[in-house]
């Protein structure tokens, strides 16, 4: 054993390498959630653009009613509205309930999986939620960042599961239980929507820590199969239309 300035260390220890000194600049980095603070940036632009009287093309068409999400319109050939839907808000509360989720379970992702891999979580949950509306609630126009946010719980309850949480004793599980009952105590919320997000965000969570963690799979494979993931969301979305419609 060698002598340190607080005890002793091994000698595997010390032949690692000196202790590392910490900045104050390096603690300033490593805390900052620049995606998570992006996203509620452009929910909070779009909602005041909702308020605005910025209308497209036709006088009646508000931002709203331009973004939200209707299966017909996405029919139409206005697929946007897949993406454009998860940055619109129906009211102050709604957003606020929202953003301030979106904060509380965005900063740890995203500290914890990395910007790209985080972004390929929210996206899940996004898209995942947009595909349940449109192939089990075709006909109800729907908006807000509930599926995406919602995606973050579900990938949260992944990441602990892998970690050997169980799912009933993770943080997250009384959150995700009550948001899937809220659409069926509270009219005008989307059971769909919420159901969508969580399964999108949950299989992003679990590919992208049980392929390297638990089947030692490289990271960057992992990271494929979580954007192959967004891609077949992202096409069945696309497809829902045309099977419901038809």
């Amino acid at each position: 054993m060698s002598q340190a300035s607080v005890g002793f260390h091994c000698p595997e220890c010390a032949r690692s390498g000196s202790q590392r000194v910490v900045r104050a600049r390096d603690i300033r980095t490593s805390n900052q959630v620049p995606i998570t603070v992006g996203l509620i940036v452009v929910n909070v632009i779009a909602y005041l653009f909702q308020g605005s009287n910025l209308v497209f093309g036709d006088p009646a068409r508000t931002v709203t009613g331009w973004g939200r999400l209707f299966g017909p319109d996405v029919a139409d050939g206005e697929v946007w509205r897949i993406v454009t839907a998860a940055f619109l808000h129906g009211s102050l509360i709604h957003i606020g309930f929202n953003m301030y989720l979106l904060w509380a379970l965005g900063q740890h992702l995203e500290r914890g999986l990395g910007t790209a891999r985080y972004l390929l979580v929210y996206a899940a949950g996004l898209l995942g939620g947009s595909l349940a509306v449109l192939a089990f609630n075709f006909n109800a126009p729907t908006l807000g960042a509930s599926g995406a946010v919602l995606g973050l719980a579900g990938a949260m309850a992944a990441v602990l599961w892998a970690r050997g949480v169980p799912l009933n004793q993770s943080p997250v599980f009384g959150l995700v239980i009550l948001n899937l009952a809220l659409p069926l105590l509270i009219p005008g919320i989307s059971f769909w929507g919420h159901l969508g997000g969580i399964v999108g965000g949950f299989v992003a969570g679990w590919l992208l820590t049980w392929l390297p963690e638990r089947f030692g799979r490289p990271m960057n494979v992992a990271v494929g199969a979580t954007a192959g993931w967004c891609a077949v969301l992202a096409a069945l979305a696309l497809a829902a239309p045309g099977f419901v419609s038809g």
